[in-house]
């Protein structure tokens, strides 16, 4: 006989951590990390009184599933947490409690955390959790830079000029003072010029980059990886007219892992950059630069 659904709604007491599989990525990760530590790293960019806000380590564990299973949009990110079980039970989100927001993201962007360092501290802390339970050791790493294509309509680009200081190029404090005492060092002269450049209206911080293989407006992305179990240890964010060996040495000595061998590509192989990185202590492995 044909079986038929009878629609009827039923009352059920639910357990949403027995439904749960014991090798799902998001239980393997709060097995691994208490995550609490964000209220203390939010807690001086919220007032003392008023109405409660949302809770600060669900917004950073919403993010988190969005970056571990692609979602890119914030408007999509809050529709998936609201339909999928397993990341309503990572959140903390009861089957009966609303979803943050979208918009609950941009704003916090742009009103709460502007200017604030809190997603780095974050982010080390979590470095320091992954050195604490030995997959990342330290000892071996690889750093490069990429491109990163700014989600911006090429209409919007313009044409600016800009007053800017010419001068040498800004390594690391230790570099610059090793420098400086030399015999013979006169400091640069204080020389201003105008300089075009294209940027975009709707994202005035990314930079445009012209090369043989990469075009566009955008950004820099320079990104340390930890040979040991392939688990990213630094993340730092440019426009994209910079140069990845003006950003190295400043990149590798604001990570909290602290490498003892570091391989780069061509693009790093010039003399203040293996400088710096016997400075740091690291020694460096570099492919031969093309000329």
């Amino acid at each position: 006989m044909m079986g038929k659904q009878s629609g009827q709604i039923q009352m059920v007491i639910l357990d949403i951590d027995s439904m749960i599989p014991e090798n799902h990525l998001l239980r393997r990760i709060k097995n691994c990390v208490n995550f609490d530590f964000i209220y203390e790293k939010a807690a001086p960019y919220y007032s003392h009184v008023g109405r409660k806000s949302i809770d600060p380590v669900v917004l950073i564990k919403m993010l988190l599933i969005g970056y571990l299973y692609g979602i890119k949009s914030e408007r999509r990110l809050e529709e998936e947490v609201s339909l999928n079980l397993a990341y309503r039970w990572f959140c903390g989100i009861d089957l009966m409690d609303k979803v943050p927001d979208h918009s609950t993201f941009s704003q916090n962007r742009r009103r709460r955390f502007q200017e604030a360092d809190i997603f780095r501290e974050i982010f080390n802390e979590i470095v320091l959790k992954c050195i604490e339970f030995g997959i990342v050791s330290g000892e071996t790493g690889v750093a490069d830079g990429s491109f990163l294509p700014s989600n911006v309509s090429w209409d919007s680009r313009y044409e600016a000029v800009e007053t800017v200081q010419q001068s040498t190029v800004k390594y690391m404090e230790e570099l610059e003072a090793e420098i400086s005492s030399m015999p013979g060092y006169k400091e640069p002269e204080n020389v201003k010029r105008e300089k075009e450049s294209l940027k975009s209206r709707t994202d005035p911080e990314c930079g445009y980059i012209y090369q043989a293989r990469k075009k566009g407006l955008g950004y820099l992305t320079e990104v340390t990886v930890d040979t040991s179990h392939g688990i990213i240890t630094g993340v730092d964010c440019y426009p994209a007219n910079r140069r990845e060996s003006d950003i190295i040495l400043e990149h590798l000595k604001g990570q909290p892992c602290k490498y003892q061998e570091i391989g780069l590509d061509g693009g790093y192989d010039i003399g203040a950059v293996h400088r710096g990185l016997e400075l740091l202590g690291v020694q460096g492995y570099t492919a031969i630069r093309e000329y």
